[in-house]
């Protein structure tokens, strides 16, 4: 059950338009947009196409700039040590590997995408892209980082500025969201690479239903589908904020948790991916959801949200905890495997401490679970 929020309204129609456009091509549809009514909460920027968003992002005249070369370290990790440990009906651990780089400046992923050379995109709480390379499904030990650039063509400057959460990639951008100043901006990474500037796409609410979100609490999920949507890590009365970008407006929902075990904060979502022929089966998103408490540790649990002609349904798939290796998971993303199974990639959020591990797990959705 999801609750509908009549709350004031972000963005002008016009720039709803906009951003309905930037997500149209190529995209599984969503779920039908949810009604708005007229506020001020937050502020929309001014009506953007695709290719003024790009201008923007790499001004005439700026060169392409290659981020810097790292070294990344993979060290298999099972999911367990222990060898009774299972899953939920068609969910299979596929393999799992602990990252770490000679470099000091890698850590702390927050969000990931999967790109099209089959490599992963992801973002960095401390305001960075960080890129891991793949060849033929396997990693190579290589990676890139770049620092993210703000409007003005400066570094974006502390956790202020910087506390990059949740990311998706559509048509050669990258969309991310951003906690304390709450926010999403987008980066031409493939036109201008590490040389790209931020471009705002969006204030965000901070405060809902009469609830102010807290600095560290806000958008750390993001998903494109027919709208671009920023998921809420802070529970408001046990449910999770979704401010959905739509062609009229701003739409906030709270979604009810499925049961005690799916009650977490969410804190990742994929893009809308379609279910084989979508015009028959449909579309999904999945999410992930995560809570830390010292003596039980880190719980984690994956969701789906389908989409078809019926409606749309919400549905369980599998939680993670002690004695598993859990760590501070954050990011997800999927992958279609060649026979059609869907792969779940989540990373973690290591905080950059030596206490806690970046780690990257894969998991296949067969049978009852696809």
């Amino acid at each position: 059950k999801a609750k509908q929020i009549m709350r004031k309204s972000i963005y002008s129609p016009l720039f709803g338009l906009a951003v309905a456009a930037l997500v149209a091509c190529a995209v599984p549809a969503g779920p039908p947009a949810i009604g708005t009514a007229d506020t001020n909460q937050g502020r929309g920027h001014p009506a953007l196409s695709p290719g003024t968003l790009k201008a923007l992002s790499c001004p005439s005249g700026t060169s392409y700039v290659a981020p810097s070369e790292i070294s990344i370290v993979a060290e298999s990790v099972p999911l367990s040590e222990r060898a009774n440990i299972s899953l939920f009906p068609g969910v299979r651990f596929a393999q799992g590997w602990a990252l770490t780089s000679p470099n000091k400046n890698f850590g702390g992923l927050s969000g990931i995408e999967l790109l099209a050379d089959g490599g992963f995109l992801a973002v960095s709480d401390m305001g960075a892209f960080v890129w891991i390379d793949r060849d033929g499904g396997e990693l190579t030990g290589t990676g890139r980082i770049a620092y993210m650039r703000g409007q003005d063509n400066e570094l974006l400057k502390g956790k202020t500025e910087g506390d990059s959460e949740g990311l998706a990639q559509k048509n050669g951008a990258a969309y991310v969201s951003f906690e304390r100043r709450h926010r999403i901006e987008a980066f031409d990474l493939s036109t201008c690479g590490a040389a790209a500037r931020a471009t705002l796409v969006a204030d965000l609410p901070s405060e809902i239903e009469g609830t102010e979100i807290r600095e560290n609490s806000g958008a750390e999920a993001l998903s494109f589908g027919k709208s671009l949507r920023a998921g809420y890590e802070q529970l408001i009365d046990g449910k999770s904020p979704i401010v959905e970008l739509v062609p009229i407006g701003n739409a906030v929902t709270l979604l009810e948790p499925l049961n005690t075990d799916f009650d977490s904060p969410l804190v990742g979502m994929t893009n809308r991916i379609a279910l084989g022929d979508q015009s028959m089966a449909g579309s999904v998103v999945y999410s992930l959801r995560r809570n830390y408490n010292p003596v039980f540790g880190n719980r984690l649990a994956v969701e789906a949200e389908y989409q078809d002609a019926g409606g749309s349904s919400r549905r369980g798939l599998f939680t993670l905890s002690r004695p598993m290796n859990v760590d501070n998971f954050e990011g997800i993303t999927v992958e279609t495997l060649p026979d059609g199974v869907h792969r779940l990639w989540i990373v973690s959020d290591d905080n950059f401490s030596d206490r806690q591990r970046t780690l990257l797990f894969a998991f296949d959705l067969v049978g009852e679970a696809h």
